[in-house]
């Protein structure tokens, strides 16, 4: 008899081939595409009062990349979504398609917010420094104050926000790491609602790590939608619990999942 154990590592050496040409593949998309909106982008990213335009522009891109890597992003329970903003969404982070995945589900306009390392990325940096979009610099008090002070006036402008609180990838993933307090204290001085969003299976079908070892495939990414939390009752002092609480929430959906 083979065990459990054994058998599933023949299967990862029989399909590991297969995951590293989807994973060529995807790449390759990903460049192509890219390298072909980057003129667009170029313009609509900006010219403020082009923003909007690019946002519609950025989601067909993740539509594209979906149809051409074979994945579907199925929403679960999107009657949760609210019709107008502002509000925060916050969701674990767990893959490369996770953006997709957010973009993807929301058809209304949201700033995301990303670190600050991908001023970096060539190409990819133009969706945060052509203004649209914020960086935020974590190892600089300076820097992370005048992020604060661009998502607070996100809030103000009545745009909603799209932030990761564990501010990248988990490493160990689908498990979550520590939360930040940004989102959170934007959240309760605004008094804007937070809206939980879990990333059920994204790890499984293009995770972090190595391009030849990552975890690589076609499939369907399951987004639960939480109900809103609102935060019209918070004070300063609820900063401390209420990314526990928050984390709570989108913890629940994955422990079936794990």
């Amino acid at each position: 008899m083979i065990s459990i154990s054994k058998k599933m590592y023949i299967l990862k050496l029989l399909f590991f081939p297969f995951s590293l040409l989807y994973k060529f593949y995807f790449v390759i998309i990903f460049g192509l595409l890219m390298i072909i909106l980057y003129p667009v982008y170029y313009i609509v990213l900006t010219r403020r009062r082009l923003f909007q335009t690019g946002f519609i522009i950025i989601r067909f891109h993740a539509y594209l990349l979906c149809i051409f890597g074979f994945i579907y992003i199925k929403g679960i329970n999107k009657k949760n979504i609210p019709q107008t903003g502002p509000f925060i969404i916050c969701a674990n982070h767990t893959s490369f398609i996770d953006i997709l995945s957010i973009y993807v589900t929301f058809k209304n306009y949201f700033v995301f917010t990303g670190k600050k390392e991908i001023e970096k990325w060539p190409l990819f940096h133009i969706f945060y420094t052509s203004g649209m979009n914020i960086l935020v610099d974590r190892h600089s008090k300076k820097g992370a104050y005048k992020a604060f002070k661009e998502m607070a006036n996100v809030i103000d402008q009545k745009h909603s926000l799209m932030i990761f609180p564990e501010g990248t990838i988990s490493n160990t993933a689908p498990h979550m790491g520590e939360f930040k307090s940004g989102a959170f204290t934007i959240a309760i001085q605004k008094k804007v609602p937070i809206l939980p969003i879990t990333l059920i299976n994204n790890w499984k079908l293009f995770g972090k790590g190595n391009i030849l070892f990552t975890k690589a495939r076609p499939g369907i990414a399951k987004v639960v939608i939480h109900p809103l939390v609102y935060t019209n009752s918070l004070s300063d002092q609820d900063t401390v619990i209420l990314p526990f609480i928050i984390r709570d929430i989108i913890k629940e959906p994955l422990k079936s999942n794990i």
